[in-house]
């Protein structure tokens, strides 16, 4: 992992990755950690333009710095869904716009199950209120993938196993990210991992979530007046 630069080097202008404020002197290296460590569409997008292919946050704010004279581009997405922006408090214009934290899981034996949006969360909510789960786990292994021309690593966010001992393994998107050419790289690889063991794949987005709410949700309710 790529540390922060020592105080003797603040004098040299840094490049400081927005997701997670590590610094870096040369752009190339910071655009490389950005675009390997992250996640497209989720941490960060790319500018549209060919010339460019800048990894930003906000590709509107980053037109208007860096291309005031191009239109903007009529499809896409133009805003990265999660970010946290490292700057001073006096500094930032936004506030991070996702949940995170952690939640804690009876049928994992009180373990801390760590989320990072508010989907995830819901998703805990609804596997503990589930009597066909039998518990889960978080991030749990990791899957290789080519994309680009490089192989590249990922961990599929939960790893669930029902009370029949059968074992799935669900990744939570918003369905505007599933043709995300590195979702699908990514997606194409855990889905072969999956098939090689007899596990179960599965894509939980904002649909399936409302699905698991509405057929769980006298169970939420009183675990919520159970909580309260």
């Amino acid at each position: 992992m790529t540390l922060p630069f020592p105080p003797s080097d603040q004098s040299q202008r840094q490049y400081v990755c927005f997701v997670c404020g590590v610094a870096f002197k040369e752009y190339s290296e910071y655009r490389d950690h950005i675009t390997t460590q992250h996640e497209e569409g989720r941490d960060y997008v790319c500018c549209p333009l060919g010339r460019c292919k800048a990894p930003v946050r906000d590709v509107i704010l980053h037109y208007k710095a860096k291309h005031p004279s191009e239109p903007l581009p009529k499809t896409g997405m133009l805003r990265a869904l999660v970010w946290a922006d490292k700057r001073s408090p006096s500094k930032r214009k936004k506030k991070p716009t996702f949940k995170n934290g952690f939640f804690l899981s009876i049928k994992n034996g009180g373990k801390e199950m760590h989320y990072r949006s508010a989907w995830e969360h819901d998703v805990y909510k609804c596997l503990e209120a589930d009597d066909s789960v039998l518990g889960y786990l978080v991030e749990s292994f990791k899957v290789e993938y080519y994309f680009n021309g490089k192989i590249k690593g990922y961990y599929p966010d939960l790893l669930v196993q029902f009370v029949d001992n059968h074992l799935e393994v669900w990744e939570i998107k918003p369905a505007n990210q599933h043709t995300l050419p590195i979702n699908q790289a990514k997606w194409s690889a855990c889905k072969l991992h999956c098939d090689a063991r007899g596990w179960g794949w599965v894509i939980v987005n904002e649909t399936t979530i409302k699905l698991m709410k509405m057929k769980l949700k006298d169970k939420l309710i009183l675990e919520q007046q159970d909580e309260e």
